[in-house]
């Protein structure tokens, strides 16, 4: 299995990548091939899409604390809606230092981990949980040796979605179902107003 990554408005590169490596090293059939940067929306885009070509494993540094616009789950929400991939399942992991949390993706046989761009934080969030959600071979889990175990990753409960303005996308927005229950009310009290006044 291919793995890349890509750092996106990401710091602390160099003493990330030295913190992937090590947990990577430990992991059999999967072997680190790129790690490559992105500095705006249109850059990751085009740097997911490529990587989503030639790895079966994407793993994204950066973005989580980012503004709206440029925040790494909305573009990656959007970059979901506009190429209609198909999401099989998505997860929270949680981050033990309080940090922003990160996400595992998988599309297909494809998967996508988001995580924030500090080396604790990723040294304790990328552990043998997360590994175990992914499948290096066709029938084999991933499985980690005891002595490279450090960290366990948690994962929130199930229903939560990460990519939840895909859900947002496909939901009524609150605000207008409100504006026309209003409007309702004010025109059934209108003619009630009305038919009072005749009798």
């Amino acid at each position: 299995m291919i793995c890349s990554v890509i750092y996106y408005i990401a710091y602390k590169t160099g003493y990330i990548q030295r913190s992937l490596g090590k947990k990577l090293d430990g992991v059999k059939d999967l072997s680190l091939s790129k790690a490559i940067a992105a500095v705006s929306k249109d850059d990751f885009r085009d740097k997911l899409k490529t990587s989503l070509n030639d790895s079966d494993f994407i793993i994204i540094i950066g973005g989580l604390s980012s503004g709206k616009d440029r925040n790494v789950m909305n573009v990656l929400s959007d970059y979901v809606n506009d190429t209609k991939m198909e999401i099989t399942f998505n997860k929270r992991v949680l981050n033990p230092t309080g940090g922003k949390d990160g996400y595992l993706i998988r599309s297909r046989d494809k998967y996508i981990a988001v995580l924030p761009d500090d080396p604790e934080q990723v040294d304790k969030m990328f552990g043998s949980e997360l590994l175990k959600n992914i499948e290096i071979t066709p029938d084999t889990p991933a499985q980690m040796p005891e002595a490279a175990i450090t960290h366990t990753v948690v994962f929130a409960p199930e229903q939560y979605d990460p990519l939840e303005r895909l859900e947002k996308n496909k939901s009524h927005n609150i605000f207008v179902i409100a504006a026309v229950v209003f409007g309702a009310l004010t025109v059934g009290a209108a003619a009630v107003w009305i038919i009072l006044q005749y009798l």
